[in-house]
């Protein structure tokens, strides 16, 4: 599965950490280490799987942590309606 992000997002980063503001909704999201790395990701083709490859290279986490730290982590970002299915 693909996500891409939605068109209403605006992105900031500020060191390890980032900041999205959902220009709809007003509502801000703050994004760790591991998601301002996921972050750029998303819209650049890749699946969820691969991404979480990227995770388990870059982090030195299992695949079942990253895979589950991945389903959660879409399942977030679609809840506050800042990516969707490509």
């Amino acid at each position: 599965m693909k996500y891409i992000h939605c068109d209403n997002i605006d992105w900031k980063e500020f060191d390890d950490e980032s900041v999205l503001l959902n220009l709809s909704t007003g509502y801000y999201f703050r994004l760790n280490q591991v998601g301002t790395f996921i972050w750029p990701l998303i819209s650049r083709e890749h699946t969820i799987g691969g991404i979480a490859d990227r995770v388990m290279e870059k982090f030195d986490v299992s695949q079942r942590q990253a895979k589950t730290d991945m389903h959660d982590f879409i399942e977030q970002l679609l809840a506050e309606q800042l990516i969707q299915k490509a």
